[in-house]
């Protein structure tokens, strides 16, 4: 009998070191805080309903606005309005917004932020083949496989819920 416990004793703490040791990490971030909006069927917000292109969006440095970027580098401010001025938060660094081609054919939002690096002064560069890339520490995400780390990192970026009402797309957590 004493054997017998002893065996048991051990199939319990490699079943524990197992699940101990295993990477999980939640789907969607709740870590910083996520509210914006936009109209799919205006540019340059269109665009993210071609399955592999992906945008970036941010606060200007002035903070009166907010900054989109195309994947071909192109960019352009938009002036907050007055409600938008109050609720709108992006997160960590910024957004990534974009139907991937390996998803569920719904608008994914991703942080703009390295989660490996975790500093809003840190930011990722995206490229039209939907990968991002932080210059700072070398990681490099698959935007078109759910964020999934290909480089460096082994966290998935952080990711943000989405719900869509007609052509009005909510980022939030």
């Amino acid at each position: 009998m004493n054997v017998m416990m002893k065996r048991l004793g051990l199939w319990i703490l490699v079943v524990i070191a197992m699940v101990a040791c295993q990477n999980t990490y939640s789907v969607f971030c709740n870590k910083y805080l996520v509210s914006f909006s936009c109209n799919t069927s205006i540019a340059p917000f269109n665009s993210i309903n071609t399955m592999g292109y992906f945008l970036t969006v941010r606060p200007t440095s002035t903070k009166d606005g907010y900054k989109v970027k195309r994947s071909d580098g192109t960019e352009q401010e938009y002036p907050y309005t007055e409600v938008q001025n109050r609720v709108f938060s992006f997160g960590l660094a910024g957004l990534i917004i974009g139907v991937p081609y390996f998803g569920d054919g719904g608008v994914y939002a991703y942080d703009l932020g390295c989660p490996n690096c975790d500093r809003s002064s840190v930011r990722l560069t995206v490229n039209d083949e939907g990968v991002a890339s932080c210059t700072k520490c070398g990681s490099i995400y698959d935007l078109n496989n759910s964020g999934m780390p290909k480089a460096v990192s082994e966290r998935p970026l952080y990711r943000y819920r989405t719900t869509r009402n007609g052509n009005m797309l909510m980022i939030h957590n």
